[in-house]
């Protein structure tokens, strides 16, 4: 079909004849054909070329922009780690206050006891953090420990009074109360009180007698940290028994008037590895 050719002359305005072309006769007979099937692919042409270029450029819009979020994102999960982070930290020194002032209660609790005077927090006290200081929670670590260091030292210090009655005798040399004459070493303090009195223990130890010893009468004697030891004598009857463990405040006997005594009291004894001291030195903190 293409081999059957066909010459087409062009000619000049004037008439005159300037070249001469052999075109497939297919193409002069069917011209309008070949001529709108050449425009179409034209067209076709230039929309796919404008429809890869245009996807291509989407594709880069595209992934610029899914990089531009990706980064959002990361920065927005980074801020809901340090809010997480500073919620935790908030969380953990309040944990750390609240140990603190759960400590304090239970050494207050001991004291009150013991009779003694409560531990106040300075209401104060305050100020802005400085940069630069310690952080609040290894703060607050710290002054727990050393809080439960002093309730620790608390636990086997025989601190306050067995019981609230008057001194009638206080530690040292005194008048024999029997003969009125003579001085005589008196190794504890006696404690005026009425007979079946409550006594209780000052520090947390361990009961090493309960019974009656001499002129101590009813007594009970109790071992505690450190070397110190206390002894409640001339009970009316002892209320704890050889080994037990008590706790301060414990009631350990009940007043009474047995052994060498002139009345009902109290005579209560300090010792630190097994020397007797001053009880009215530890009847306050």
């Amino acid at each position: 079909m293409l081999k059957k050719k066909t010459a087409v002359l062009f000619v000049e305005p004037d008439g005159t004849s300037t070249k001469r072309m052999q075109v497939p006769t297919f193409v002069v007979t069917h011209w309008k054909k070949v001529l709108c099937s050449f425009i179409t692919l034209t067209a076709i042409t230039v929309l796919s070329v404008v429809y890869v270029v245009k996807q291509r450029t989407s594709e880069k819009y595209i992934e610029v922009y899914d990089q531009k979020i990706d980064k959002l994102k990361a920065e927005n999960r980074l801020l809901e780690l340090d809010e997480f982070n500073n919620q935790l930290t908030t969380e953990e020194i309040k944990k750390s206050f609240n140990s603190i002032d759960s400590a304090i209660d239970r050494i207050n609790q001991k004291m009150k006891k013991r009779g003694l005077k409560e531990i106040k927090m300075n209401p104060n006290m305050g100020g802005p953090v400085e940069k630069g200081e310690d952080d609040l929670v290894e703060l607050s670590v710290f002054y727990k420990k050393q809080l439960e260091d002093l309730e620790s030292k608390l636990d086997g210090l025989p601190l306050g009074r067995p019981h609230h009655g008057r001194v009638t005798s206080s530690y040292g040399y005194r008048r024999n109360p029997f003969t009125n004459r003579g001085r005589e070493m008196h190794s504890g303090v006696d404690l005026k009180g009425r007979t079946g009195d409550p006594v209780k223990a000052t520090a947390k130890g361990k009961v090493t007698f309960a019974g009656w010893k001499g002129a101590y009468g009813y007594v009970v004697m109790v071992k505690h940290k450190n070397g110190y030891e206390t002894r409640y004598a001339h009970l009316t009857r002892t209320r704890v028994k050889k080994g037990q463990a008590v706790e301060a405040g414990d009631i350990v006997g009940l007043l009474g008037s047995t052994g060498r005594s002139t009345g009902p009291h109290l005579h209560y004894e300090v010792l630190l590895h097994n020397r007797k001291l001053n009880p009215s030195k530890y009847f306050s903190l």
